[in-house]
């Protein structure tokens, strides 16, 4: 049996909140994700660390694993530096971190993404990546 892909994007919507959660009150005045980035870029951030002392992070390319305590691994990229963008192989790779029972398929993923652009709640920068809206 695979993920319910509705549970499985939620659940990485509400994983990626307490990463933000974690960098403001960690980071305040930062800027947030993309500040964190930022950071990294200009050589005042490693490229592995801890924020606070439950979540590990790990830059890469144009973006950034984050790794809570619990394994849950949310991975993001920066669209132009600035806006946290995702795919559905991100949340399914978030899903197979928290969980054992197979994630649904990347298409499923992908439009129960559309679904959620259709009511505001994320927002489709370029096809195929995601934002959740502020």
């Amino acid at each position: 049996m695979t993920g319910e892909p509705l549970n499985e994007v939620e659940g990485y919507m509400q994983a990626l909140s307490r990463v933000r959660e974690a960098v403001q009150r960690c980071h305040p005045g930062g800027g947030g994700l993309a500040g964190l980035f930022h950071l990294y870029r200009s050589g005042a951030l490693e490229k592995v660390g801890t924020i606070c002392e439950d979540l590990e992070y790990n830059f890469h390319g144009f973006g950034c694993l984050f790794t809570g305590v619990d394994g849950a691994e949310i991975d993001v990229d920066f669209l132009e530096g600035e806006l946290e963008v995702f795919d559905s192989w991100r949340i399914s790779h978030f899903s197979v971190s928290v969980k054992n029972e197979p994630p649904a398929s990347l298409q499923e993923i992908a439009e129960v993404c559309r679904s959620l652009v259709s009511q505001g709640r994320l927002t489709e920068p370029r096809s195929g990546w995601f934002s959740i809206v502020a």
